[in-house]
């Protein structure tokens, strides 16, 4: 299995105290928002174990700050099971899905009349974010999440036309698909600070944080490859590697993890120049430094144990059980 493949990390792994109580909290609150209603999809969400991810993630994090950085990943999640079956190679029904969370965005927080459960728990999860940051910072993970969203389209015509991009052009559209970079401000806010505009502009920092989303969305397509491949899902450096290089699944995954290793010594080696040059905003860059350090520990963690990919769903059957996109009053795209 894709989870008992090496990997090395040169960094620690820390676990919030409050993982326990926060798994109990996400799951009541999927339940109250209508995210979570039947004994099926439950089981579902257990095995995801998305607090257990944030809380490695996020490690200094407890309490309504931990509880806001779950959420987020939790609507994240949500939507990708809901493109995991034949709305995935609908490019216009994808779109017209993910501009109704482009509009909670562009509304500050508000969710049209009658949108469906998932919409309006992210109408919740945006106001929270919003709640005491700064308009730059705001701007900034809106960015973020638009990518993630925009993605999905673009992944759904790659799947309708049955392309497989190359790998440049894989890692460029992974970097939004993969959701790292939304969930590096959620880092920031989970440990109560902000990156600087001027700071987030650094060319060591942007190298530090695609480096960060390149492991992270590495390791994830290593250990959900079966889970993919199972559904026709071609967006997977594996297979890419696999098709590029006329390779098998074995040299396929022995190249990712020269590439892990690559990747690390490279984050290691700005992160000295990164904080060797750093002036009256070192306090925030070792804090960001610390954060990419747990988020690619805490997801490796994670992903080890995590039943989402050990114990993948048939083909078969969906992912969810529940249509949490469909509003009430949705008029149908054609």
């Amino acid at each position: 299995m894709p989870q008992d493949v090496e990997f090395t990390l040169p960094f620690t792994t820390r676990i919030s105290p409050d993982v326990a109580a926060a798994r109990a909290r996400s799951l009541d609150w999927c339940r109250r928002r209508g995210l979570v209603t039947n004994p099926v999809d439950e089981a579902r969400f257990r095995h995801w174990d998305i607090a257990g991810l944030m809380a490695a993630w996020t490690p200094d994090a407890g309490g309504d700050r931990l509880d806001l950085a779950v959420e987020a990943v939790l609507v994240a999640t949500f939507l990708d099971d809901q493109f995991d079956g034949p709305l995935a190679r609908q490019t216009r029904r994808v779109r017209a899905v993910c501009d109704a969370f482009h509009d909670v965005m562009a509304t500050s927080g508000e969710a049209h009349d009658g949108a469906g459960p998932l919409v309006a728990a992210f109408a919740e999860v945006w106001r929270g974010l919003c709640r005491g940051a700064s308009a730059a910072w705001i701007d900034r993970t809106a960015v973020h999440w638009g990518w993630y969203f925009d993605a999905y389209a673009e992944e759904a015509d790659n799947r309708a036309r049955r392309r497989l991009p190359p790998v440049e052009e894989y890692f460029a559209l992974r970097r939004k698909s993969g959701f790292v970079y939304a969930m590096i401000d959620l880092s920031q806010k989970a440990h109560g600070f902000e990156l600087p505009r001027h700071a987030y502009d650094d060319p060591v920092l942007r190298r530090m944080l695609d480096i960060t989303a390149d492991v992270v969305d590495t390791l994830n397509d290593v250990h959900s490859v079966e889970k993919e491949e199972s559904r026709g899902d071609l967006h997977n450096l594996v297979l890419v590697i696999e098709r590029e290089s006329g390779c098998g699944r074995r040299e396929s995954i022995m190249r990712i993890q020269r590439l892990i290793g690559v990747w690390s010594r490279e984050f290691l080696e700005h992160e000295q120049v990164l904080l060797g040059d750093a002036a009256r905003d070192g306090p925030v860059l070792r804090s960001l430094a610390d954060c990419m350090r747990s988020a690619m520990s805490g997801y490796l963690h994670w992903s080890r144990s995590c039943r989402r990919y050990a114990q993948p769903i048939p083909p078969a059957e969906p992912a969810l059980t529940a249509d949490l996109v469909r509003a009430r009053r949705h008029r149908e795209v054609p």
